[in-house]
């Protein structure tokens, strides 16, 4: 199991996250069926991919490779 993605907390109150910014390049994925956001940063070369299923985020993969 991959621990890239972190837990961000949602303020259920207002609906809203605090998102930290960094120097690389991320994604934000928010599932309110699940109650659930998640920082995850993109691969430097390849592809990251999310998958879901029933209406919710499901999975991430991440496909890395290398330049030549």
């Amino acid at each position: 199991m991959s621990t890239r993605a972190k837990e961000l907390k949602i303020d259920i109150q207002t609906m809203t996250i605090t998102v930290p910014v960094g120097k690389e390049p991320a994604m934000i994925l928010v599932d309110p069926k699940q109650g659930k956001a998640k920082f995850v940063p993109l691969v430097p070369h390849g592809e990251t991919v999310v998958k879901s299923s029933q209406g919710k985020i499901a999975k991430v993969d991440y496909r890395e490779s290398e330049l030549f």
